[in-house]
């Protein structure tokens, strides 16, 4: 059927787009959206893992254009899906619209109900969870199997692995050594602008201006790997990185500012040919 056809298709693109995600306690908007297939989050899961789903001021309409007579809430809800068995799915799919038969993904034997719309309170919130039985990667999805109902809707996912009994860990299974990666890196840096700082001093009387911005350079890359580390050190803990996000983008951007100064002086010849430039030369690089 065409609706099989619509949610095939709206699987593989969703896919397609779909980013790892960093295991963060996120709040998404959803607002009018008709989509057949919504992804919110993927996360690598070990066995006993823990993946939660709630939401908050939960309404749907249907469009004028639209030939649906009535809306069924229990033909809309949130599931859980190893990535292992998307192909499976697909099958199924592909079946039911080679056959003419009707298919809805919610109720595949390879997915793991979360909850449905019919079971949204009068006060417009639901929420459900799911312990995970099986190590692998899980994708959380918002299915529709009724063409054209544009639903609203706040989701708050949160998916995490149990530490020590009661302990939670916010990052996925393939990202738990980012932490120790990135503060190795950071130190790395670090121990290099202390070592072009000891050279610069030594030899201050052939030191130039560039000298200086290439040492700016290596402390804002060691900051921004510094607060990369926090992030991720956060986001483990707790799910959310408490602003170290934003410090990272700032270090970032005045990284990428001073690395293309550097490459711009260098390739003009200020730090080996002269120590000034040109007036030509000085025009072109403003």
């Amino acid at each position: 059927m065409a609706a099989s056809s619509v949610f095939l298709a709206a699987l593989l693109v969703a896919l397609q787009l779909l980013h790892v995600a960093h295991g963060e306690i996120k709040t998404t908007p959803i607002a009018s959206d008709s989509r057949p297939v919504i992804l919110f989050e993927e996360f690598g899961f070990k066995p006993g893992g823990v993946a939660e789903v709630s939401v908050s001021g939960v309404s749907w309409s249907v469009p004028e254009r639209s030939q649906l007579q009535a809306v069924d809430p229990g033909l809309m809800g949130f599931m859980l899906i190893s990535n292992t068995l998307f192909f499976k799915i697909t099958n199924e799919s592909e079946y039911a619209e080679e056959t003419g038969a009707a298919f809805c993904p919610l109720t595949s034997e390879y997915v793991m109900p979360l909850f449905r719309l019919k079971d949204v309170g009068p006060d417009g919130k639901g929420r459900g969870s799911v312990t995970i039985p099986a190590a692998d990667q899980y994708t959380v999805l918002f299915s529709s199997c009724q063409d054209g109902v544009e639903v609203t809707m706040d989701v708050r996912t949160e998916m995490y692995n149990l530490v020590g009994g009661n302990g939670r860990d916010y990052l996925p299974v393939g990202l738990l050594p980012l932490p120790g990666i990135f503060a190795v890196a950071s130190a790395v840096y670090f121990a290099f602008l202390a070592a072009w700082v000891f050279v610069c001093v030594r030899q201050r009387a052939t030191a130039e201006r560039i000298h200086a911005v290439m040492g700016a350079l290596l402390l804002f890359k060691a900051l921004k790997l510094a607060c990369a580390a926090e992030d991720s050190c956060y986001v483990e803990r707790t799910g959310t990185a408490h602003g170290w996000d934003v410090a990272f983008y700032v270090f970032g951007f005045f990284k990428g500012i001073l690395l293309f100064t550097v490459i711009v002086l260098i390739g003009t010849g200020w730090s080996f040919l002269k120590p000034y430039l040109q007036v030509r030369t000085r025009s072109c690089t403003i």
